[in-house]
This record gives structure tokens, sequence and C-alpha cells, in this order.
């Protein structure tokens, strides 16, 4: 790689963390605290060059299906927890269950275990090697198919673009 592509790719990828960690301190600040903010955002956008990663580049194709999906489900999520509020003696099938991994991408894998707490019923505990270990509500609703969509939409969201 030429030292200008490499200078390139640098300030793509400084860019991307900063959108993403200043996303993230908004988000979880509710838009306050700049004063801090700001020196931990460079702080970890700095943190993240050093160690040579790169920063997620979403497919911005797929950025509005994966929009959709999630506000769907993230909608469903919470109407689930409304009926099951108001309608207590809805009968619940808890369960511990295992969904194999189907992408190798650490990153997919860390923001699918993130996600699934987001979708009705569900929650991630752990992943070990090509399983994640997920307690559900209500085994009998599809919480497979709808984990593997969002499996797909992530790897479509964010294509593997030589990870550490």
């Amino acid at each position: 790689m030429s030292r200008e592509t490499g200078s390139r790719r640098r300030w793509i990828d400084g860019l991307g963390w900063t959108l993403l960690y200043t996303a993230i301190w908004a988000l979880f600040a509710d838009g306050n605290g700049w004063a801090i903010g700001v020196p931990s955002v460079l702080l970890a956008v700095g943190l993240s060059l050093w160690l040579g990663l790169r920063s997620w580049q979403p497919s911005l194709v797929s950025l509005p299906g994966f929009v959709w999906f999630a506000l769907k489900h993230m909608t469903l999520g919470a109407w689930d927890v409304a009926l099951r509020a108001l309608h207590p003696g809805r009968s619940l099938q808890p369960a511990w269950v295992d969904y194999r991994l189907r992408c190798e991408s650490p990153r997919i894998r860390l923001l699918l275990s993130a996600l699934v707490g987001l979708l009705p019923g569900t929650l991630a505990s752990r992943i070990d090697a090509d399983c994640m270990r997920i307690h559900v509500l209500d085994e009998r609703q599809p919480w497979e198919a709808t984990l593997i969509e969002l499996e797909a939409r992530l790897t479509r969201l964010l294509p593997a673009r030589g990870e550490h």
C-alpha cells in the first residue's frame, strides 16, 4: 500500500470512528456532557487508530432496510412487553437456546449479540466459538428466523474490510 493510500485510509478510519463514538456519546449522554465527551471521543479515536482498527463503513444501500427491520422488531418487542404487562396470565415458555452463528466477523458477532436484546423476548448471554447462548421468553416464538435475518442484514450492512 502506498503512503498516500495509507494516509487516506487513516483519515477515513479516523472520520468513521469519530462519527461512531460521537453518536454513541450523544445517545448515552442524552446530548449532554460534551466537556467530558469531546476528550473521551478523541481519546477513543486515537486509541482505535493506534491499534490499527478499521472503522465500520456501512453499505448505504443496505442501511434503509436494516433500519426498517430494527425499528419494526423493536416496536414488536415493546408491544409484546406491553401485552404481557396488561395480561399477566399470558403463557410463557422461557428457555435457554443456542444459536449457531453463520458470520465469521468478530465485529458483526459482537453487534449481533448487542442487538439481540432489542428483539421481542430475547437476550444474548455469551458467545462460545460459533454458538451464541440466548434466553428467550417464549421458545414457541419465531426467534431463530428473526436472528437469522438480523445476522444476514448486519452482514450486508457491514461488509468485511480487512478486520483485525
